[in-house]
Parts: C-alpha cells; structure tokens; sequence
C-alpha cells in the first residue's frame, strides 16, 4: 500500500495514514467474506463475493458493526469507499499475477445523498401488511402429496424446533400460522423501528393498557431521548396475539426477546431486508430497481404521518430530537395525494377551457364563505345563554346551556359568568 497501492503501474504509493484506513476497511471485508460466504481460503476475497458484499452493503443487509449507531445503514461516502478499497486489492492481486483481469466494482457510489429506502404507496402498503397475515401458511395436509409431505415436514420442524421424524398432522396445525411476521411488520412499521430495535426489542417494552412501546434510549439505533411512542390498534392486537403464541414456543423459554428468528437469535438487518422484499413478492410488489429494505417501513410512516397529521406527530413518532429533521427527510406527498391534486387541476382546467369566464379560484372562495357562514350562528342562538348562569343556593354558580361554537357566543356566555360572580 505505501510502496504502490495508488498506481502500481508506476510504483505510486499511499500516505502511511490512508494506506492504514485502507487496510481497517480490508480487514472489514475479509470478515464479511468470511461470514457470509465461508471460501475455501479464508485469506482471500473472491471476486464474485465482492460483487456480492457491496450489493449487500448498498442494501442494507450489510450494516455498521459497532458504536452507538450498530445496525445502522452505511453512508454513501462509506460504500464508495468499501468499493475504492477493493478495486485497490485486486489491482494489487492483478499485478501480482494472481488474477487474470483487473476488477471493478458494478455499483458506483459517489459522496452524494446516496439513494434512499423506497417508501411504499398506501396500496402497496395494504398489500404488504396482507402478505404479513398470512406469511408461511402451508397447504392443507391431506391435499398434499405423500412425496411432498417429506419436504414440507422439514419445514415444520425448522419452525417449531422438533426433529423431523416427530412430525405429526397437529405439528402442521400448529406451525400452519404464526404471528410473528406480522407483528414485527405491523409494529415495525408503527414505531419506525430500524433493524437493531428489531434486535433489541424486549417484552417489557410494550404496555397493553396503554397500547405503547417504550424504547429506552441506551437500545435505540441512536441516541434519542423521546422513548415512548403509540400504536395502532391493528398492531396492538397482533403483537398480543403473539406474546400469546410466544409462550408455547420452547425457544423462547428464559428469553425476553420479542422477536427471535429460526436459530434462536435476535434478527439482523439482512435477515430482516430479505424478509420485507420476500414478501414484497408474495404481494406482488414491485422489487426491481427499488432499494426496498426494512428502513423501507420506517420511511413509509413517517411521509405519510407528515402528510396526513401535524409534523409534530410525525416528529414524536419518529423520536427525532429537532423537527427540521423531520421537515427535511419526510416532508414527502404521497403520491395519492398529487393525483387527487392533479386530477383536480385537470378538472378546472376541462372548465375554464368551456366558460371563458370561468374563475377556478372563485370555487375555493366560495367554499371558504359557505364555511364562514356556517360557522357564524344566528344572533337568536346566542340568546340561549342569557339565562344560562344561576346561583345555586350556596352561592356558587350553576351554567346549563349548549353554547354555539362563536365568537359572540363565548363572549356573551363569559359575560353572564363575570357578572354573576361579581354580584353580592
């Protein structure tokens, strides 16, 4: 690295501290490879499965190892530089003759905002959260052929944790349903959870008085003070469901862990990603060209929460610290919302093209009016609370009346208040 790794062509080397900053991101990689791809000499990247790690960096199944934001997305600038590194390596492997080619990366990372997690439609959405229902159902077992009942039975095992000559047709009742897909695709989507929370998430979190999940700050994917945060009533019934479901599983004995996956571990971000785009195929989502991974979720939520509610709503659900965070990050239109827009434009513009003396304004003016008028209550209604304040026999006041949302009404009824108060 210091003697030629910026041209070994011409014996160009690196400073001693980017040469070092090379190498810790090298030996990151070589620890991936090893993970996740086991080669048969662990000393060397293959070229395949460096194609490979940076897909799974970009898609976030590949996420920060350590410190506070462990199980976080890698930036931009970071994923390029995973892919200067190994272009680095195998040039350095190409000039050494053990390659025959000099490799690139397929994928081009620039310091630029890096693409962002897609966010779903509201259709899509519905979609996803009916795939979630009825993630993993199996066929019925006596319409299933004796052949095909061998393979299906290893899957029953792998799901309840038994050998799998002790299948039986209940084994396949049993395992035929779980909520556990579900109530992490409900909840995740709810609590904007990110893959580590996932992880982390403990029984304890959740109040079923209060339909909330409590996500103490030193477990969260980043250092947040708010920790308390609502959940649909949909989620609360399906994560009660599964608390339920959760105590006849046996992997789950001595766990406080929510969420475990087959091996009995808490879930990663790639299980998790692969997961969300499994069932994007089930609901027959588009997954081509889309970075669809489970911060995917997260985003979804928080754009339309913005659309449909206050910012401030979306920004306690999100727990960010500041609202232009917020503002700047999900301050996204569903495009539902643009359409029945743009639809209405097209509306206006269909008119004013027929009446030349059409005002598209003026039906936005005269929706405004009819609402003033509306709200603005005949003067004989405000009348109602002349007698509406008497002094009981303590000398307190009583107040018995339906007052008129107005201006004049509250006036008159505060009136009545203060002079009866202040008589002797």
């Amino acid at each position: 690295m210091i003697d030629k790794g910026k041209n070994p062509r011409r014996e160009i080397g690196l400073n001693e501290s980017t040469a070092k900053n090379y190498l810790n991101r090298l030996d990151q990689l070589h620890r991936f490879s090893i993970t996740y791809f086991d080669p048969d000499d662990p000393a060397k990247i293959e070229d395949e499965h460096a194609d490979n790690l940076l897909l799974m960096i970009d898609r976030a199944e590949i996420t920060k190892q350590r410190g506070k934001n462990k199980g976080e997305e890698y930036g931009e600038s970071t994923k390029r530089k995973f892919a200067d590194t190994l272009e680095c390596y195998f040039r350095w492997r190409y000039y050494e003759g053990t390659m025959d080619y000099e490799w690139e990366s397929k994928i081009n990372f620039s310091d630029e905002k890096g693409e962002s997690a897609y966010r779903f439609t509201y259709r899509e959405l519905g979609l996803l959260f009916e795939a979630a229902e009825s993630y993993g159902a199996l066929p019925s077992y006596y319409d299933t052929p004796v052949d095909e009942r061998e393979k299906i039975d290893g899957l029953v095992a792998q799901r309840l944790g038994i050998p799998k000559e002790d299948v039986t047709r209940n084994d396949w009742l049993h395992a035929d349903w779980s909520g556990k897909v579900n109530s992490m695709v409900t909840v995740g989507f709810d609590a904007g959870l990110a893959p580590i929370e996932i992880g982390n998430a403990e029984t304890h979190w959740y109040d079923p008085k209060s339909n909330t999940l409590k996500i103490p700050t030193e477990y969260a994917c980043k250092e947040r003070e708010k920790e308390e945060i609502g959940l649909s009533d949909r989620s609360g019934d399906v994560l009660s469901g599964w608390f339920q479901e959760r105590r006849h599983l046996e992997k789950y004995d001595g766990s406080n862990k929510i969420w475990l996956n087959r091996e009995g571990n808490p879930y990663q971000s790639g299980s998790l990603c692969n997961l969300l785009r499994n069932l994007c195929e089930e609901a027959e989502i588009k997954t081509d060209d889309r970075k669809i991974v489970w911060y995917s979720l997260r985003q979804t939520m928080g754009r339309n929460v913005t659309a449909e509610g206050e910012l401030s709503e979306a920004n306690d659900q999100l727990r960010h610290e500041r609202y232009e965070t917020t503002q700047e990050a999900y301050n996204q239109t569903p495009v539902e919302k643009l359409q029945l827009r743009l639809n209405e434009t097209q509306r206006k513009a269909e008119k004013a093209a027929a009446d030349p003396e059409y005002n598209p304004f003026a039906e936005e003016a005269d929706a405004t009016s009819s609402t003033a008028t509306t709200n603005t209550q005949p003067a004989q209604e405000t009348n109602e609370t002349t007698t509406a304040v008497s002094k009981t026999h303590g000398g307190g006041l009583h107040i018995d009346a339906v007052i008129p949302d107005t201006t004049e009404a509250r006036v008159d009824i505060t009136r009545q208040i203060l002079q009866d108060g202040t008589e002797e």
